[in-house]
């Protein structure tokens, strides 16, 4: 059930008195991290694109001058190649941000001055597209790093504005470019402190999902044995009957019932018979093997779901656990006696209701009951 219940399946209705279930939570697996890096890399690339697209407006306009345009293109094209390469290779994860965060936005800065010097009056472009790329930033660094990183970043801005300036010595545009600066100086820092409350949210809508998934988890898991309970038995049942399905391969059910075990709450107090549930439990899950389901259906009665398995090779499972409960050792085998179990064993057909193997499955149970309990029966 480790598996199974956790790979979610759609909702329906699969046992009598169970509901619908909906999708379980499920872990990605470490590789999906550096995928899920590439996608993001990917979408700053699309930024990087979408900015070369407003240059080029800039120069239908004579904003921007043609060489410039295909320079930064050139550049753009040889950075997305580079970092790509570093994702793919793997060389990014010898940094201590594997998502080369920093080193992106310096791309992208850089780039954008490279336009801005040679075509000052594309500063417009620059300073929205220079607070688009501290945002993706924000949502990657802490706010120390990204102070430092948007710090180079104005550092470099004020050091092009200064080696124009000593250029061409304009000062109209030398006043316009300090203002430029200026402001985005002084915004900067407030960026930085959206970017920290930022992360604040996020780390208390992470703490928040997080005990979601405990108590997730918790609602699949019978609070007595810690076996999983119906609920969660519903959605194995059809998700194991949709892999049947879908691969051709065979599927039984077997319906395991505690013979007798009333008089342990009758003639030993409903605490003792809490410790012989929880004792069969342990013992049925450790015998389990690993692609098999088991759980708590109510009260003494429990599934356990073979997945490719056929109705012979369930038999020999069922007999397994009748012969392995049969030899436990419990406190109260003196008083009444070894605790013994009656398993009923069917087989999933092709194409059949998922309750129709279990209701066959049941009757088999009645049927290694009326034929004297302690059996398997199929």
């Amino acid at each position: 059930m480790q598996r199974s219940a956790k790979r979610g399946v759609r909702e329906s209705t699969v046992l009598p008195g169970s509901e619908p279930a909906r999708d379980l939570p499920w872990a990605p697996p470490d590789e999906f991290k550096q995928r899920l890096r590439i996608r993001r890399f990917l979408l700053g690339s699309l930024f990087a694109v979408m900015y070369l697209l407003v240059v080029a407006v800039f120069s239908t306009l004579g904003k921007a001058d043609r060489t410039t345009l295909i320079a930064a293109c050139a550049i753009v094209a040889v950075l997305i190649l580079a970092f790509y390469a570093a994702f793919r290779s793997g060389l990014n994860l010898q940094f201590s941000d594997p998502s080369l965060t920093g080193w992106q936005l310096l791309a992208v800065v850089g780039t954008m001055l490279f336009v801005l010097y040679r075509s000052p009056e594309t500063r417009l472009a620059f300073t929205a597209f220079f607070f688009v790329a501290l945002m993706f930033g924000m949502l990657r660094m802490t706010g120390r790093r990204l102070a430092t990183w948007g710090g180079i970043s104005i550092v470099a801005l004020a050091l092009v504005i200064w080696l124009r300036y000593a250029n061409n010595r304009d000062g109209e545009m030398l006043r316009i470019d300090a203002l430029l600066c200026a402001v985005i100086a002084v915004t900067f820092p407030w960026i930085v402190y959206i970017g920290e409350r930022v992360k604040r949210l996020e780390r208390g809508l992470t703490q928040a999902a997080i005990e979601l998934d405990d108590i997730e988890e918790s609602s699949w898991r019978d609070e007595l044995t810690s076996l999983y309970n119906r609920r969660a038995i519903n959605v194995s049942l059809d998700e194991a009957k949709q892999r049947a399905d879908a691969t051709g391969e065979p599927l039984s059910l077997c319906v395991v019932d505690l013979d007798r075990f009333k008089r342990y709450n009758d003639e030993l107090g409903h605490l003792e018979g809490d410790a012989v549930l929880r004792a069969f439990a342990h013992s049925a899950q450790n015998g389990l093997r690993g692609a098999d389901v088991f759980g708590r259906y109510g009260g003494e009665e429990f599934i356990q779901i073979l997945a490719g398995t056929d109705l012979r090779g369930a038999l020999s499972e069922a007999e397994r656990l009748r012969v392995r409960t049969s030899q436990l050792d419990l406190p109260t085998s003196g008083a009444l006696g070894r605790l013994t179990v009656s398993i009923g064993v069917a087989q999933y057909q092709p194409g059949e209701p998922i309750l129709h193997t279990f209701a066959r499955a049941d009757a088999a149970l009645r049927k290694a009951k009326a034929a004297g309990r302690n059996r398997v029966a199929g």
